[in-house]
């Protein structure tokens, strides 16, 4: 540059415009970057977190399945007549229940 184009650049003119330029741009622009983070956590981090943990639950779910003991146990008489007697009484209780209604 020569000394003339440096004379007539006006820096006073400039740092205002830019000045002004912030001023008017910069808070909605930090708004918007603010939303745009917070619309990308949202959409994509958070679901990925989800799966990530759902697939580290299955993964442990399968890991300690074959370490488990299943027990199946035949039904003796007392047990045969405490379901007899619970399902009477559920019986019992609906026959109110329907009685009460009907009143």
């Amino acid at each position: 540059m020569s000394e003339l184009d440096l004379k007539e650049f006006n820096r006073d003119r400039w740092e205002h415009i830019e000045s002004s330029k912030w001023k008017r741009f910069g808070v909605p622009s930090i708004i918007a970057g603010l939303f745009i983070t917070f619309a990308v956590i949202w959409v994509f981090l958070i679901p990925a977190a989800v799966i990530g943990l759902l697939i580290l639950g299955l993964y442990v779910y399968m890991k300690e399945r074959k370490h488990r003991i299943s027990v199946s146990i035949k039904p003796t008489e007392a047990m045969k007549a405490i379901a007899r007697r619970e399902k009477e009484l559920h019986r019992e209780k609906e026959k109110i229940m329907y009685e009460s209604f009907q009143k």
